[in-house]
């Protein structure tokens, strides 16, 4: 028996888009599928085509969404209410050409409340007598493709599919977290820090700890996604220190904001001044105590120091 293997969507919509018109191809046999237009351009509810010798001309209208369950899986059917859906199949009357199936493929998670929309869509067509088909792919659907067709797989999931082991699992988790802690902020003095940045600094390392997700400190999107923060960690004594790096992170950012709060810490010239040296010495010790603990398992796991 073969045990499938679920994927995250990919972070960019281009990534999620170049990928769609690749699966098209795979699923329908189309020889020579192409995105359709640019950004800006009236696309018509269409963002790739492709044409089938079997089913003739096959659209496709891509939504990558960023909605996000508490486990940082996708939403069931996301923010794709039943306006959106016929808005999107309404834009199509407007394609040039003769379509005779017509696919929303989204990052959402399959949601019986969709899949009704699409059935609703095709009576309306019948009714009206327009031979043409409409359907869902949600990311539940797509996985399937991808564990039923190996080169696409490798393609798209190279690093993924190259996880052979629960070591290989932990150390890209591990990878995720240094890079995480490779910043300014666990570097430059503390009286030097920006206390904006500063907290944003810790609340993002927490966060690619804790989930294992890590966002681009400028753009806010995820530039890095491992399975999971440090609770998906095999080896015990690596996932013991890791939880008391995030404790330390959290009891970092707790003090931080109290010292701004009552005083301790003030902003001169957007910069950090302590007027309380046990709160800075405190900070101080966490901050380095973190960087030594992680040192500590990356060098245990084979991986460089920060």
């Amino acid at each position: 028996m073969t045990i499938h293997q679920f994927y995250q969507p990919p972070l960019l919509w281009q990534q999620f888009e170049a990928f769609a018109v690749q699966l098209l191809s795979e699923v329908y046999d189309v020889p020579a599928p192409q995105p359709y237009g640019r950004p800006g351009q009236a696309q018509h509810g269409v963002d790739a085509y492709g044409r089938s010798r079997k089913h003739g001309l096959i659209a496709m209208q891509c939504k990558r969404l960023s909605g996000l369950d508490a486990n940082n899986q996708p939403l069931p059917g996301g923010p794709i209410s039943r306006k959106f859906f016929f808005d999107e199949a309404k834009a199509i009357e407007g394609f040039r050409h003769e379509i005779s199936i017509w696919i929303l493929v989204t990052t959402a998670r399959r949601d019986t409340r969709v899949q009704g929309y699409a059935e609703e869509l095709n009576e309306r067509w019948v009714k009206r007598g327009i031979d043409r088909t409409a359907t869902v792919w949600s990311w539940d659907d797509c996985v399937s493709y991808l564990n039923s067709f190996p080169e696409l797989r490798k393609r798209y999931y190279r690093d993924v599919i190259q996880v052979n082991s629960v070591g290989d699992l932990d150390q890209m988790i591990l990878e995720t977290i240094s890079m995480a802690f490779d910043r300014t902020a666990f570097e430059l003095p503390l009286h030097i820090e920006t206390p904006t940045e500063f907290q944003q600094a810790l609340q993002d390392t927490q966060r690619a700890v804790r989930t294992g997700v890590l966002l681009d400190r400028t753009s806010r999107h995820a530039i890095r996604k491992s399975i999971g923060g440090w609770r998906q960690i095999h080896n015990r004594d690596w996932r013991d220190v890791l939880r008391k790096i995030d404790k330390d992170l959290r009891t970092m950012r707790a003090g931080l904001e109290q010292g701004l709060k009552d005083g301790s810490i003030r902003r001169i010239s957007n910069f950090l001044d302590f007027t309380d040296r046990r709160r800075a010495d405190a900070l101080e010790n966490l901050r380095r105590g973190c960087v030594r603990q992680l040192n500590a398992v990356l060098i245990d796991a084979g991986l460089p120091p920060i």
